[in-house]
């Protein structure tokens, strides 16, 4: 019990408070490979009948949402690392405004300029308790954002995803129509204390209002193999769309869609693979991986030629 609270900070009160997490502690050990191979099939990407689109950034810092972004008041993007290409993207080309904040970032070092009236910073990191270095997610939807407003979240902060999202209101959850979510530590799904304790009970909280419709694996860490025929990124990216914006509309799962891109250049590409492939279009998605990882090594060979070439 006190390994998963360590390691992701979940504090007893919000344990005991809100969510039953008796399991956690009854069964220590190595998961059940049939609830592993479930984890994994929730997030399974499905169709929403609404093209996908890219916001952000051409790599790291760019994501694909649904092209459903009119009337969306506002974006909530906790983890920016002096970046925010998704949200320059937001605001000049769709007027949405975004609120930001990050602890580990400074105004002044942004890699672009915050665009006035648009774009408002915090120097606090998300987590569930309020105070000089911290920010609660309820107070800061609450404080900038009114009754019934559509709204989008952007999250990466490195772990500490799973519990603001379970400390999170479901009224403020739901308020988001898309929710773009980078998930951490999926390599620790072989164990029961992460699987049961944490994971499951995340996402099934997001599962009640949304459906996933894109994931993109993150090549920065590699996959974990749980067995010759399941695998999965040990970190992905996933976009949600709440489920009363789905169409009837037939729009083909491809993953990776054509509009992914790689997050580290200098690494070769992940794919989906598996469990997660079970709705999409397996030729389609084949050949754009096969496209995706030509092209890679296209330009990798030009970048040994050239270095063969200053060394002679």
């Amino acid at each position: 019990m006190n390994w998963i609270l360590n390691k992701f900070g979940i504090t007893r009160e919000l344990i005991n408070s809100a969510y039953n997490y008796e399991e956690m502690s009854l069964n220590q050990g190595n998961s059940n490979f049939e609830d592993i191979k479930r984890a994994i099939e929730i997030l399974a990407p499905v169709s929403c009948g609404i093209p996908l689109i890219r916001i952000g950034a051409s790599g790291d810092g760019g994501y694909l949402i649904p092209n459903d972004v009119e009337g969306i008041q506002a974006c909530f993007s906790p983890g920016t690392n002096n970046s925010k290409y998704f949200e320059d993207d937001l605001a000049l080309k769709y007027g949405i405004k975004s609120y930001m904040c990050d602890f580990s970032s400074d105004i002044e070092k942004f890699r672009t300029p915050i665009i006035h009236n648009m774009q408002f910073f915090e120097k606090k990191f998300l987590d569930i308790e309020a105070n000089d270095k911290n920010i609660d997610i309820n107070q800061w939807i609450n404080t900038n954002s009114t009754a019934n407003s559509d709204l989008i979240l952007q999250m990466d902060i490195e772990g500490a995803e799973y519990r603001n999202l379970l400390h999170a209101t479901e009224d403020n959850l739901s308020s988001f129509r898309i929710i773009v979510l980078e998930l951490h530590a999926l390599h620790l799904l072989s164990k029961v204390q992460f699987l049961k304790g944490v994971f499951f009970p995340t996402l099934n909280k997001i599962l009640k209002s949304f459906k996933c419709v894109h994931a993109h694996p993150n090549n920065c860490c590699g996959i974990q193999r749980f067995n010759e025929d399941l695998t999965v990124p040990k970190v992905l990216e996933l976009t949600f769309l709440r489920n009363d914006r789905f169409k009837s509309t037939a729009v083909t799962v491809q993953l990776p869609h054509p509009l992914d891109a790689i997050n580290v250049k200098s690494k070769p590409p992940l794919h989906i693979s598996d469990a997660l492939l079970k709705n999409a279009d397996p030729l389609l998605s084949e050949l754009n991986g096969l496209r995706q990882t030509t092209a890679w090594l296209e330009k990798r060979v030009i970048q040994l030629e050239s270095k063969i070439t200053s060394l002679t």
